[in-house]
């Protein structure tokens, strides 16, 4: 009782994410909803943040709130707007595991996702050909993990692309979407080798998590949705991944992460990594009159994503002064440099787009949501687990502004719409005229005559 007098925001954030829990588990609805899901992530991190184990976690000031709770307000309505809109036009509610409507090739989306994994496997190459080895297995690993500065991140772009490889074989893995025996085996192989080698490769914490995160989304759809207990196990085993990383890394120096003198230490960390997004979303609204202001980017740098692609995002923001998708300007704490999307949205966008982004961005997950129950491909499947995965990762970075993630956009979209036998192309003009020109009449009236022929035939034999 002494804790919960004083941390009552926590406890009451904590205590609406426990009904939410309740509610969700008695109604048997679907945890990785975009609207529950948004709800569920804010208020256990912020209730874990308002905990304020360090200093650098003040209370929000009034404007922070209306922000936070302005951002969650507008996507929660872009979702029940959606919701409404959906059941009023008759669209069918998502079943408890889903399958694909219509033909579907997955000898070929089988074979096309190893055009995936071919751009992964050339970030493994290229980590080997700087250290020597997978990063995992050299003698020093944490001197490839710490610092952004070594040539190792030259290679980033491919190699964070694992759960890219890891989505497109494991919808092929579940017998409730793929018939064929040997490519779900097959397929089931491959999810555990790509995780198995992202890991080895570059031991990080997001990369990793984003791999068995995809899977775990994917696998909630596909085979059996996932109660509160499995969530209870997950977050237990995250915490755990978490400080292993931490230590393999060296972020505990020289110590043992079970010596008794550096619990604090360990229980610390993971709590810097969830609350310096909160306390640095309340510093950049509210800082100090000797830091200055952020610079504009006129909605420019949201499109950084592609922009990085084409090799000219990086020049952009030297140019005219712009953070990197992580913001190392605007911190209270150096090294902790994460702040909500909601930021990149103010700093893009200005004012309107704390709340115009959110609602746009509830409209589309949750459109995505439902449209995987009529799609005739795993591609919404796909994009909607990506999305799943913003929703919880938007504690940390910004979606639509890391690379990697448009680069997973486009091997989604070539593999499933192959796969499904739509051309990506046009079709050539010349062809559809001669299409066009044997209409259901003309083919009809030819048949007949063909039937014709065929009766005048039998006759004079």
């Amino acid at each position: 009782m002494e804790a919960l007098f004083a941390h009552p925001e926590s406890s009451v954030m904590f205590a609406l994410a426990i009904v939410a829990l309740v509610l969700v588990s008695v109604l048997k609805e679907d945890f990785f909803r975009p609207s529950t899901l948004y709800f569920l992530v804010q208020m256990v991190m912020l209730g874990v943040s308002y905990m304020q184990f360090l200093p650098m976690m003040t209370d929000f000031n009034y404007s922070t709130w209306l922000v936070w709770g302005g951002g969650m307000f507008c996507f929660l309505t872009g979702c029940y707007v959606t919701d409404f809109a959906w059941r009023s036009y008759g669209g069918p509610p998502l079943q408890k595991t889903l399958s694909v409507h219509g033909k579907y090739n997955w000898v070929c989306h089988f074979f096309l996702s190893f055009s995936a994994f071919a751009y992964f496997f050339v970030g493994v190459l290229g980590v080997i050909s700087v250290t020597g080895n997978l990063v995992l297995l050299t003698d020093n690993p944490s001197q490839w993990l710490t610092g952004k500065d070594n040539n190792v991140l030259k290679y980033a772009d491919f190699f964070t692309t694992g759960a890219m490889v890891v989505g497109l074989f494991a919808v092929a893995s579940f017998k409730s979407m793929n018939p064929v025996r040997w490519v779900r085996y097959a397929s089931r192989f491959m999810v555990v080798f790509t995780i198995v080698l992202s890991f080895m490769t570059y031991p990080s914490r997001g990369i990793n998590m984003l791999c068995i995160g995809m899977f775990m989304i994917l696998f909630n759809y596909l085979r059996g949705r996932f109660s509160w207990r499995s969530l209870a196990v997950v977050s237990v085993f995250v915490c755990v991944f978490f400080v292993a990383v931490a230590a393999l890394k060296g972020q505990y120096g020289t110590y043992d992460v079970t010596d008794s003198k550096i619990a604090k230490e360990v229980a610390l960390l993971p709590y810097k990594y969830v609350a310096n997004n909160y306390w640095n979303l309340d510093y950049v609204f509210n800082r100090w009159s000797d830091v200055p202001e952020h610079e504009w980017t006129y909605g420019i740098d949201a499109f950084y994503g592609v922009t990085h692609l084409m090799h000219i995002g990086d020049g952009l923001q030297q140019s005219f002064g712009w953070d990197t998708p992580y913001n190392e300007s605007a911190v209270k704490y150096t090294g902790l440099n994460t702040i909500l999307y909601l930021w990149d949205a103010y700093k893009d966008f200005g004012l309107p787009g704390i709340f115009l982004l959110p609602f746009f961005f509830g409209v589309l997950f949750t459109f995505c949501y439902h449209k995987m129950a009529v799609a005739k491909s795993p591609l919404m499947l796909l994009l909607t687990a990506t999305f799943m995965m913003w929703i919880i990762l938007w504690n940390f970075t910004t979606g639509y502004k890391q690379s990697m993630y448009w680069v997973w956009m486009f091997f989604f979209f070539f593999v499933c719409t192959v796969s499904s036998g739509r051309t990506i192309l046009p079709a050539d003009p010349e062809v559809v005229g001669e299409l066009d020109e044997r209409t259901p009449a003309n083919r009809s009236q030819s048949n007949d005559g063909e039937k014709q022929d065929e009766r005048d035939a039998i006759v004079g034999v």
